[in-house]
């Protein structure tokens, strides 16, 4: 790798911590046609892409790592005040995915925390139980349960995501007494069915027992706040309906699969994800046992 001056890597180096073309040439005091020229003229002279456009958004590749690396060595020589520091300001977006349920479950307050510390820094929130999309590049970082997560991404298991058997005080009222396959229960839809409560209603329950199906832990326990059967839930959720009681007796014994925080290999080294891996996997350890039940 050659690069001719200090320049190509300044250019590289902010629109990699931004993402943002218009962010980009606001910083260098620019218009955006000519970050666009100098990103696209450097890739030309080096033979390959450094960034994945996506929209608006520009992901740096992993082949922009080492002029990164070399930005950031020759900014501290230049200037040692600005070396990036714990609090350094970051721009541009970051796309992270979570479930409905972890997100209720305390993730939102951390990622509130998060972005305000980062005030600069735009979350591109993506709160879905489809299947994990990093390698597409569609988010920066998942907060995702999972037994096992493709080998491919990134990251570290936090803890164990429990879950509990639950009703509400009016169905119990209704319904006391009665045995695990004479309740009615509610349960995830097909695309959930290999998930732990999935894998349990298999196994445990009659299809005929099943009353109603969602793909979602919040509309399954909305269902069963209204009253309309029984639902295993992650325990770290459910304990935030105050109308739900827990039935574990329901249950054969222990479930839980594991949190876990991910990352594509191309994005860890990202200042933004870096930070962001940082920040909210201290604040989940911290909370383990809200997790783990």
């Amino acid at each position: 790798m050659h690069v001719q001056n200090w320049d190509d890597y300044r250019f590289v180096a902010v629109l990699a911590r931004t993402g943002s073309l218009t962010e980009t040439s606001r910083l260098l005091g620019v218009d955006r046609s000519t970050v666009q020229r100098r990103i696209k003229g450097l890739e030309a002279r080096l033979g390959y892409s450094l960034f994945l456009k996506n929209g608006t958004q520009y992901k740096p590749l992993a082949e922009a790592q080492p002029i990164l690396a070399a930005a950031r060595t020759l900014e501290s020589a230049m200037n040692p005040a600005a070396s990036p520091t714990k609090g350094e300001t970051l721009a541009g977006n970051l796309a992270v995915t979570t479930t409905d349920s972890i997100y209720m479950s305390g993730v939102s307050e951390m990622i509130n925390a998060f972005q305000e510390r980062h005030p600069a820094l735009r979350i591109d929130l993506s709160v879905t139980t489809r299947r994990l999309q990093l390698d597409r590049m569609e988010s920066d970082v998942a907060i995702r349960p999972s037994d096992a997560p493709p080998e491919h991404f990134v990251g570290r298991r936090i803890c164990d995501l429990a879950f509990g058997v639950y009703s509400s005080r009016r169905y119990l009222e209704l319904n006391a007494g009665r045995k695990r396959d004479e309740h009615a229960w509610l349960t995830v839809s097909d695309g959930m069915s290999a998930s732990p409560p999935g894998r349990w209603m298999d196994a445990y329950i009659p299809p005929e027992r099943r009353v109603l199906r969602a793909d979602s832990f919040v509309a399954i326990g909305e269902a069963c706040r209204l009253g309309r059967g029984v639902a295993m839930l992650p325990k770290a959720y459910a304990v935030r309906l105050p109308d739900l009681v827990p039935l574990d007796h329901l249950m054969d014994g222990p479930h839980a699969t594991g949190l876990w925080l991910l990352t594509h290999p191309d994005m860890r080294n990202n200042p933004r994800v870096r930070a962001f891996l940082d920040f909210v996997g201290k604040r989940l350890s911290k909370e383990k046992k809200h997790f783990a039940g």
